[in-house]
């Protein structure tokens, strides 16, 4: 800045617009008492907090307004050119300007400067200047309200942009269903005008309803903000997204900052004004995910504000005038909200819009799959051309705990695996969720077991062993004794085999279907001759149909036909099971038999449920790394999943043979074998079939009306119809229990349901799978009679067949009482494992310990009364 000799004709300024008009003696006697002062561009020409004691004329150049902030960038308010006044608001008004405000040379500029008090006198010395001085503040107000005006109108740009439903939620879809369920709720709300709750489960897509309203409201034209409490504890308007502090912070009062702003003074008499979200949101509609964040008092504010239109600042004196319109969404239900923890969301519960959860709505998944399909195909560049049924069943059947955003971004991924044109069952990738957590080992980070699964020995040395007895066991059942006590393969079949299947699945998990010399059999038909043909989809889409049945029709039969007593009738059995399994095997792709078909496969299957542990693929390694599903197809070395299983979306037990092809073919080490809580699948998983929930209680029916056959009961029920073929009175008696047992489930379903709001349908099959350690425990205490004292037989059959004393030593007769309070200790432990499962799903659905409680006994008194009846008839059929 420097200083130059004042004369008139040097200054053009003064010659060009408003300035022009000052009378030549004016403007010489302001050059007189002024000073020149020349600035280099970026030079500040004004100073923060100016007191007004001087006026400048901008002579040459250009300079700017500007008001700063400590935590954003510098804004232009104002761009100063030629003839330009600085200065006069604070010489007009006689207060200081403001702390923030301030004038920056953009370029190089010269400007006349003169004391406030030269001035007046020069104005009083030429009253008819006084005029031209107005008119140069006019033509500043008037630029100032065109800059004005064209800032309003690009922020009205900019807050409909933003507002876009687009922009806000641009994967979003709600099905023409779901639009019509609600559409006059939505529109009541709409209209209404007043604060609102939307309620639903993560996913649901309670931002887009949120935005339907908004949509159909008079605020449309305003704007639509949103604020996210849910992982963040404050946000500033402009920054919404700020972690949480690593300092403890007044959660209050971080909100109430949030919400209604601030006011902060300074020491030289300044303040500094931020403010919130209430102020920014202007008339329109404010967006507030997870409310249920707010502290008690901030939920009582917000109800005052929200009934007066008032509010001050933090830090603020006086009062603000708010007009905005409240929507707030939260994924407690309805039933969680209390009104002394949540105070707002119990005054907004009258006017609350429920959006219910995608399993609810599983008839609306087929459009909402088709929509998303097309969206990526056109995002990702790919083409879909075919959707085979059974992806659709996968996605219709599937729980979908993330409800529609999950659906979303599962497809998303599936579109972007998916080759040759369709999206199959393997691109599909449910829950991404770790698979390690509390309660779960991973057994994989020892050596030996690590180095035993990648193995190409295992199971094949297991199968290799299994085979040639498979064949010696036919032909002793076959050509053996009639006697089944005197018959090695009978002794087998009955007193080591069903009781190992049993027990070993428990403890190994569905194992045995890996050494299963019917599937090893089967596998080594599809060597020699294989036609590798799609399963049909009906059969894949009823297969817990053909399961089941196919598991209660083995159970009529092992009855009706006495086949423990014959051992031509089990070995015919065993052979008729291992044809179907070669010809299904030999004709269809994979071991569609074992997966699909199978009883003795499925009902293991279901047991395995119980098992402590399971064989599962870290689904974040699969999702960040794997393109080519090596589990699935296989490699040049190892043959894929045998049952057509995808590791990610591997859930369950009860579709594993636990064979460690998954863990040979993965090349990024993402399949565990873990340790867990034994059943804890059972809760883990959202979303059970009815139909497995009835195989497990026919199974126990099945059981009991195998026991009932030999007791009085069998006889008064045969008394009744004396004419009737033994066979029919055994298959209606049998029917009866089955059903029986079916009813007193649903019956208690429907009392549940009354606490859990869930259908009876729904409630049935979760807690009709909670029984299943009940009759797990049922089956092994009925088979521990014979692997004890059936087992007893064999080394006497071996040491009169060879004559070796060593199997006459190996003969042991138990007492049997000690065989009586092993079957009593499983059937309670079988209890006790059923109560806890169904405690742990009762309490899974509600914040309070009366209504888990008035879910939970109903089915408790079931799993009683299936202990009591196991018991009685365990106790009164062997002893």
């Amino acid at each position: 800045m420097s200083t130059t000799p004042l004369l008139l004709t040097q200054y053009s300024a003064f010659d060009s617009g408003l300035l022009q008009k000052f009378p030549p003696a004016f403007k010489q006697a302001l050059l007189q008492k002024g000073v020149i002062r020349d600035y280099a561009s970026g030079a500040i020409i004004l100073e923060p907090g100016d007191l007004g004691d001087h006026i400048r004329f901008l002579l040459k150049g250009k300079a700017a307004v500007f008001l700063k902030g400590e935590d954003i960038q510098d804004i232009t308010v104002e761009l100063l050119s030629e003839g330009d006044i600085i200065g006069e608001v604070s010489f007009l008004t006689g207060k200081p300007s403001p702390l923030n405000s301030e004038v920056v040379a953009q370029e190089s500029c010269q400007a006349l400067e003169i004391a406030a008090d030269d001035f007046t006198d020069v104005i009083r010395a030429y009253p008819e200047s006084a005029l031209v001085v107005l008119q140069l503040l006019a033509r500043k107000i008037i630029k100032l309200d065109r800059n004005l005006y064209k800032s309003i109108r690009k922020k009205r740009a900019l807050q409909e942009l933003i507002s876009r439903q687009d922009h806000l939620f641009p994967d979003y879809f709600v099905s023409e269903t779901v639009r019509r369920r609600v559409s006059r709720r939505l529109e009541e709300l709409a209209q209404a005008d007043g604060p609102i709750l939307i309620t639903g489960e993560t996913g649901v897509g309670k931002e887009f309803m949120a935005h339907a309203i908004y949509g159909m409201s008079p605020h449309h034209k305003r704007v639509f903000l949103c604020l996210d409490l849910r992982p963040f504890v404050h946000a500033e308007p402009g920054a919404p997204y700020c972690e949480i502090p690593d300092k403890p912070v007044d959660l209050t009062d971080e909100q109430h900052k949030t919400f209604f702003g601030s006011v902060e003074r300074k020491d030289l008499g300044g303040k500094v004004e931020t403010p919130g979200y209430l102020e920014l949101t202007e008339e329109g509609t404010l967006l507030v995910r997870g409310i249920e964040q707010l502290t008690p008092e901030m939920q009582r504010k917000l109800i005052e504000t929200l009934q007066t239109g008032k509010y001050k600042r933090v830090g603020g004196r006086s009062d603000i005038t708010c007009d905005f319109r409240l929507i707030g969404s939260t994924n407690l239900d309805a039933s969680e909200v209390s009104q002394e923890k949540h105070p707002l969301l119990h005054w907004l519960l009258e006017n609350s819009l429920d959006v219910p959860p995608l399993r609810k709505r599983r008839k609306e998944i087929p459009a909402l799959v088709q929509h998303y399909v097309n969206q990526y195909c056109q995002e990702l560049h790919k083409e879909i051309t075919k959707l085979p049924k059974e992806t659709v069943k996968a996605l219709v059947t599937y729980s979908w705990p993330g409800n529609d955003r999950e659906l979303a971004t599962t497809l998303k991924r599936a579109v972007l695996l998916s080759e040759d044109g369709q999206l199959r069952p393997q691109d599909i990738y449910f829950d991404l969720r770790s698979i390690e957590g509390e309660g779960k080992i991973n057994l994989m980070r020892l050596p030996a077991v690590s180095s035993t699964l990648k193995s190409p020995l295992f199971p094949a040395i297991f199968q290799s062993a299994a085979m040639p007895f498979f064949f010696i066991l036919l032909v002793l059942l076959f050509l053996g004794p009639v006697d089944p006590k005197a018959n090695l393969g009978a002794l087998f079949s009955w007193a080591v085999g069903w009781p190992t299947m049993i027990f070993g699945a428990f403890i190994w998990a569905r194992f045995w279907c890996s050494l299963c010399p019917m599937g090893t059999l089967s596998h080594l038909a599809k060597r020699i001759k294989s036609y590798e043909i799609p399963l049909p989809s009906f059969i894949k889409q009823k297969s817990e149909w053909f399961i089941a049945a196919s598991a209660v029709f083995v159970i009529w039969m092992e009855s009706v036909t006495n086949i423990r007593h014959s051992p031509f009738n089990t070995g015919l059995l065993l052979l008729v099971i291992t044809m179907f399994a070669v010809i299904v095997s030999v004709i269809f792709e994979k071991q569609s038999w074992c997966r699909y078909l199978c009883p003795l496969g499925g009902m293991m299957g279901v047991f395995a449920k119980t098992s402590p542990f399971e064989l599962r693929a870290e689904r974040h390694i699969c999702a960040s790394q794997c393109t080519s599903n090596e589990c699935y197809t296989g490699t040049a070395t190892h043959e894929g999943c045998p049952f057509g299983q995808l590791a990610p979306t591997l859930r369950s037990n009860r579709f594993c043979k636990m064979c460690g092809s998954c863990v040979k073919n993965c090349p990024h080490g993402a399949v565990r074998l873990n340790l867990r809580v034994p059943g804890r699948e059972i809760w883990e998983i959202k979303q059970i079939g009815a139909i497995t929930a009835m195989l497990v209680i026919s199974m126990f029916g099945g059981l009991i009306s195998e026991m009932l056959h030999k007791l009085p009961v069998y006889t008064l029920w045969a008394a009744l119809t004396p004419s009737v073929p033994e066979i029919v009175k055994f298959t209606v008696f049998f029917t009866l229990i089955v059903v029986l047992c079916n009813l007193v489930v649903f019956l208690a379903a429907c009392f549940s349901t009354v606490s859990s709001g869930e259908t009876p349908k729904e409630n049935f099959a979760k807690y009709g799978l909670a029984l299943l350690p009940v009759t797990l425990t049922s089956y092994m205490a009925f088979h521990l009679y014979y692997l004890i004292n059936l087992g007893v037989y064999f080394p006497k059959v071996l040491w009169e067949m060879f004559r070796f004393d060593i199997f006459k030593a190996l003969v042991i007769n138990v007492p049997p009482y000690v065989t009586g309070i092993a079957q009593q200790m499983l059937l309670i432990l079988g209890l006790i494992g059923s109560l806890v499962l169904t405690f742990r799903l009762s309490k899974g659905g509600f914040s309070t310990y009366r209504d888990s409680l008035f879910e939970f006994i109903p089915h408790g008194v079931v799993a009683c009364l299936f202990f009591s009846v196991a018991a009685f008839s365990i106790h009164s059929f062997f002893y």
